[in-house]
């Protein structure tokens, strides 16, 4: 993925920058045959978009009510299941499924098992060199989780722990802060929910052991939420994308110090299109920012970085004012950004401070108009992508 990643930005930087901002052609992939269509099977029709405006708030009054992602309390919960089977299996292609069953903690009560179905997944996190525990796919019976706290859900990803060592613990709040940073700002984003997981498995002979989480909402419910759909479209260059959210986006990224996304390569982000047909793009997974600073999280070596601390500009090239109207939701809630470290008890003190350190930073540099303006207007470099 980073080597496809480098070929990308080098792509994207080698166009005229002429075109930078301006309305540049859809690039779509090289159209493949459906899966259907090569096994013989008629091919089903694509659903009408957009739908009529009923099933648009419908759709967005399901999603915004989903219990899991409606409160911010950690939810506690025990999986029990046959995990050296489990996460034996890190084919990245995989989508073997292993039984188990799930019981939400309340009050320190085990409510009922739920039968469950698990399995690994994601890429780097599933190799077994970078995590000993992978990320889990969660997936629940029909109509098994009604009146529970996962109630509208046919299945839920489970960000673990990766690693035994206490430090991972603080890799996944920070993680976790990430993901509220961007809620906090905008509504256009990936919703997740803090989650303290014991794992109970089916040998006797092994302890249950609780480490943190973090459940993901999906990108489907995402779209639902924002009345539009998800588009798995590659090689969009900004041009294709709403400008004032990109810029949002581009400079939220900064704030965290990541650099690990990509568009061209719809690398950990998220591109919506809604019912006027215009294209948002929402980034997620952020533990190779700078923010979380993870000790395995290296930055692209095409950048030219010598650290994930090490923030980099990767956005769009606009005017002062355009940097300046983009930045006003980062300054109106500067209080409610700064005080999330604090609010997370797991947090030790050194990494809260650490989180702290590096968001002020931030803040230090756009309450300064002469280094917004070099940082963002002077010294961006004009690519029509990245």
């Amino acid at each position: 993925m980073l080597a496809r990643f480098l070929t990308a930005l080098v792509l994207a930087s080698a166009v005229p920058a002429v075109l930078a901002g301006r309305g540049v052609p859809d690039q779509a992939p090289p159209s493949k045959k459906p899966a259907s269509a090569e096994a013989g099977k008629p091919a089903k029709a694509p659903k009408p978009w957009p739908p009529d405006a009923e099933t648009l708030t419908k759709r967005r009054l399901a999603a915004e009510a989903l219990p899991l992602f409606s409160g911010v309390e950690t939810v506690e919960i025990t999986i029990t299941a046959d995990f050296k089977t489990v996460q034996r299996d890190r084919n990245v292609e995989s989508k073997k499924t292993f039984p188990g069953t799930l019981s939400v903690v309340t009050n320190g009560a085990a409510g009922p098992p739920i039968q469950i179905q698990l399995r690994t997944r994601g890429h780097v996190r599933r190799h077994p060199r970078t995590c000993e525990f992978a990320p889990l796919r969660i997936e629940f019976p029909k109509d098994g989780v009604t009146d529970t706290v996962f109630s509208g859900l046919d299945f839920v990803r489970l960000g673990t722990h990766c690693q035994s060592e206490a430090v991972y613990q603080q890799y996944t709040l920070k993680e976790y802060l990430a993901n509220r940073l961007l809620f906090t700002l905008t509504p256009r984003a990936q919703r997740t929910r803090l989650a303290r997981v014991t794992y109970a498995d089916t040998d006797a002979g092994k302890k249950p052991y609780t480490r943190l989480g973090i459940f993901f909402e999906d990108a489907d419910d995402v779209a639902k939420r924002m009345e539009a759909r998800e588009e798995k479209v590659e090689r969009l260059m900004f041009g294709t994308l709403d400008q004032p959210s990109l810029l949002f986006m581009s400079l939220f990224q900064y704030m965290i110090g990541n650099s690990d996304y990509s568009i061209v390569e719809l690398h950990n982000v998220i591109i919506l299109r809604d019912a006027a047909n215009i294209r948002y793009a929402v980034p997620f997974d952020f533990d190779y920012s700078g923010l979380v600073c993870a000790h395995y999280a290296t930055p692209a070596k095409g950048l030219g970085l010598a650290s994930v601390r090490d923030r980099m500009y990767r956005g769009p090239c606009k005017t002062e004012a355009e940097v300046e109207g983009a930045l006003e939701p980062f300054r109106t809630k500067q209080a409610e950004l700064l005080a999330l470290p604090a609010s997370l008890p797991e947090f030790d003190d050194g990494h809260r401070r650490n989180a702290e350190k590096y968001l002020n930073e931030f803040f230090e540099l756009v309450g300064r108009p002469d280094r917004v303006r070099k940082t963002f207007v002077t010294d961006c470099k004009p690519i029509v992508g990245m």
